[in-house]
């Protein structure tokens, strides 16, 4: 197999099928079990899972693991979505796991989704090159979704908000039924702050499955936060003790997720082992998460694509460019109302250019426009040559959000510039 005909092999494969973890279960037994040999760090929630992800992966770097991570989706290659000691996999070590992922399914009468062959692929990867300790992110919920076939080390859920919907129930309480499915018997617990609908169906989970619990608010503790464009600094309390942070991610909604990575560090390791890991999130990056681009204009990349998701991003852009009203580049996908997602951004905005991500599922640039009064463009290099041209005639930066398929195809137009 080769690295194409393994991308083609995956990407083949059915989004979704009947709700479950039983493909999950029997394709990792048809590997031999492979997430027996490594320790997990599982992480959900409907906004920051994947910056927690990756700020737990360099805490465990920082403390000498041999670390392996696992993402989705990816921005913008799907190598993104599997990565050992910080790096990507490689076109070989892809074609030779999925290989091996392809022989393990073929008996299996229920064949695996795409999402559930991404999840053996990570796994046969990490055993092959030694992995330890695993940063491990959700796909889509908890409870069904394939990394909950693991046994982990500690269970994150990061927040909770009304996303996903179709899939995961139309209340915030239904939303954390379905999370709050990771939460393993016995095993520590580390939550954000709630809303209470989602909290108490998170406490009495967590009290049905005797796994402790840590609270963002209450057991944990984040003060002193003050955000710049170059991360964002606090003060980290817990029944441990405190420690001084500064993380390279931008945000108050960033202090919040690298604290609930590092609580989830210091609730397992304690405060003693798990000194230091703290210093590793001054260096850590994840793209398209208010990623701040210096240059003329400045870009800021940020892949805000709900309501929940732009609030945060709205707030860190008052503090990070206080005054300025950016020119900005949207795109949204057709199950986004994108009046909706905008909300109150929209009036700090001083122009709005409007493409269509390169999703089957995109909602149509000029029907989006027409909704946010804004301007559309068929392609997004146009657009995105459009909204730049427009800011630096403004003096201003140009703002990119909204769908993380946009944010990918922005990624990889800068890397062809690069």
């Amino acid at each position: 197999m080769t690295e194409q005909e393994a991308l083609s092999y995956l990407a083949a494969a059915g989004r979704f099928g009947e709700l479950g973890l039983s493909r999950a279960r029997a394709l990792l037994a048809a590997l031999g079990s492979p997430e027996r040999e490594m320790r997990f760090y599982h992480v959900a929630g409907t906004n920051g899972k994947g910056s927690a992800t990756a700020s737990l992966d360099g805490m465990l770097r920082r403390l000498g693991r041999r670390t392996g991570r696992f993402i989705s989706p990816h921005l913008v290659r799907p190598h993104e979505r599997v990565a050992v000691g910080g790096e990507d996999i490689g076109g070989e070590a892809l074609a030779a796991a999925a290989q091996a992922v392809r022989k393990a399914a073929q008996g299996m009468a229920d064949p695996p989704t795409e999402f559930e062959l991404w999840t053996g692929v990570a796994l046969v990867h990490f055993l092959r090159e030694g992995v330890t300790d695993v940063a491990w992110e959700t796909g889509l919920g908890g409870r069904y979704d394939s990394t909950n076939a693991v046994t982990p080390e500690v269970s994150l859920i990061t927040s909770i908000g009304l996303d996903h919907m179709d899939r995961l129930g139309g209340t915030l309480a239904a939303i954390a039924g379905e999370k709050a499915g990771i939460l393993k018997p016995g095993r520590p617990a580390v939550v954000g702050d709630l809303p209470a609908e989602a909290m108490a169906v998170v406490e009495e989970e967590a009290a049905r499955q005797a796994a402790p619990l840590w609270r963002l608010g209450q057991e944990i503790a984040v003060d002193g936060v003050a955000v710049a464009r170059d991360g964002t600094r606090f003060l980290y309390r817990d029944p441990l003790g405190e420690v001084s942070v500064h993380t390279a991610l931008v945000g108050r909604h960033q202090a919040k997720n690298a604290a609930l990575a590092l609580a989830s560090l210091r609730r397992t390791l304690g405060a003693r082992e798990a000194a230091g890991a703290a210093q590793a999130l001054s260096t850590v990056r994840w793209p398209g998460r208010f990623e701040v681009r210096e240059g003329s204009p400045t870009l800021v990349l940020d892949g805000a694509h709900n309501p929940q998701g732009v609030a945060a991003l709205r707030e860190t852009w008052r503090e990070a460019f206080p005054g300025v009203r950016p020119v900005a580049l949207f795109g949204c996908l057709s199950d986004r109302d994108p009046e909706v997602v905008v909300g109150d951004l929209r009036a700090e905005i001083a122009a709005l250019h409007v493409v269509a991500p390169p999703s089957p599922r995109a909602l149509a640039a000029e029907e989006a426009a027409c909704i946010l009064q804004g301007t559309a463009h068929r392609a997004i290099a146009a657009g995105l040559a459009a909204g730049e041209a427009d800011a630096a005639a403004r003096g201003v930066p140009l703002l990119v959000f909204g769908s993380l398929y946009l944010i990918g195809a922005v990624e990889a137009l800068l890397g062809e510039r690069a």
